[in-house]
């Protein structure tokens, strides 16, 4: 599959190079992502960098190892948010994430707009917003800290967006509500119930770009798993499903995609504190990306249709690119990482297979609350929990 797609994408590329040196070029990143793919069909993941490294751009891949189920030894430092703690154990994998967004918009101020200045998010920055309506900072509803994104659908077309590099290996999870005295937006709208709540896309929109739909007022409809939208042809499209989300009570979706021309995948899972996290999409050896696409942006939300009544909240916003997307650090209420109803990703600045750096972010959990400390590989391969309690120190 991998050698396919390689021999295609360079006949493509020989056409528009000029010059030996950049047909070189291209031929060599070409080997590496090829290469890359094998080991990850034999048992390999494939690599990136912490947050600190840079992020992956064009078509370079580096090789990311994987072997095993991920444990924890000890866990050194300041337990509390926003202090750095140092992991270390053995099966982390080589490669972690690139974090290109973390935001519980606790640094906004009440009723202002979205910023997006230098480091105005907790880890980076949003890259834009929206025009002409704006998606402002609240203190009405949170899911952690006191404040959340606030969307109101009164105007349509509110949304934040965040953009990278170029990838083809993205991991994005986030928090959000729709109030008891609220709905789907569009339901008092005479069109009926549109919103497209997030979006991956190349960057400009639209370049291989997929969203998730609900076109039903909750609670509990079917709604749309990550489809391909507008740049639709010859992409996946997801089928639809139940949810467990309800108004009135916070909801976290997650999605890690890889994208590839014929064996790509699509993994989504949905949790809130009624319902332990689990499964909603497991599309594997698919077409998610055009041959000569990357994905360079994800939105908050794709498309909302106008409504009067309709607002809902975003709150711990997550995304991650580069081959080791999908690792990440978390806390969560239960030992099995599997049953846990509450979980808060951390930040990473550094990782490795034995040893990781991560800034501590609480999500719903307090001070002196007993959780359990996950480190999650670039498979998606969690370990067992280690128990710790916030605020203290080890």
């Amino acid at each position: 599959m991998c050698r396919a797609s390689r021999v295609k994408n360079i006949n493509n590329i020989s056409v528009r190079a000029k010059g030996g040196i950049a047909m070189l070029k291209y031929i060599r990143q070409e080997h590496v992502r090829w290469l890359s793919c094998v080991l990850l069909l034999i048992g390999y993941g494939c690599g990136g960098g912490g947050e600190d490294s840079s992020t992956v751009s064009g078509n370079e891949s580096s090789i990311c190892t994987v072997s095993g189920r991920p444990s924890i030894n000890q866990v050194a430092g300041i337990f509390s948010n926003g202090q750095t703690i140092t992991i270390t154990g053995t099966g982390f994998g080589s490669c972690g994430p690139t974090v290109v967004l973390f935001d519980d918009f606790e640094k906004g101020i009440e009723g202002s707009n979205i910023s997006t200045s230098l480091n105005s998010a907790v880890v980076k920055q949003w890259s834009a917003v929206s025009t002409d309506y704006q998606p402002v900072y609240s203190t009405l509803q949170s899911h952690s800290g006191i404040k959340s994104m606030l969307i109101d659908y009164a105007q349509q077309g509110r949304w934040a967006e965040v953009q990278f590099s170029g990838t083809n290996c993205v991991y994005f999870s986030f928090w959000m509500l729709v109030p008891s005295d609220s709905c789907v937006p569009g339901v008092y709208n005479q069109d009926g119930p549109n919103w497209k709540f997030v979006l991956l896309s190349g960057n400009p929109w639209p370049a291989s770009d997929f969203t998730s739909v609900f076109l039903q007022d909750l609670p509990n409809p079917a709604f749309s798993l990550m489809s391909a939208w507008y740049d639709s042809a010859g992409l996946y499209n997801g089928s639809d499903t139940a949810t467990s989300m309800i108004k009135g009570r916070w909801h976290r979706f997650e999605w890690s995609f890889y994208g590839h021309t014929s064996a790509g995948f699509i993994h989504g899972w949905e949790m809130n504190d009624g319902s332990p996290r689990r499964q909603i999409q497991n599309a594997t050896g698919i077409s998610s990306l055009h041959a000569n696409d990357l994905w360079g942006l994800v939105r908050f939300p794709a498309y909302a249709r106008q409504d009067n009544v309709a607002k809902n909240y975003y709150d711990d916003i997550y995304v991650a690119i580069g081959v080791g997307a999908q690792a990440r650090v978390e806390i969560g209420n239960n030992a099995d990482y599997s049953d846990c109803t509450a979980l808060a990703i951390l930040t990473t600045r550094s990782w490795s297979d034995t040893l990781i750096r991560a800034d501590v972010r609480h999500g719903s959990f307090d001070v002196d609350d007993n959780v359990y400390l996950f480190v999650i590989d670039a498979s998606g391969a969690a370990s067992p929990g280690f128990a710790l309690t916030l605020g203290h120190t080890y």
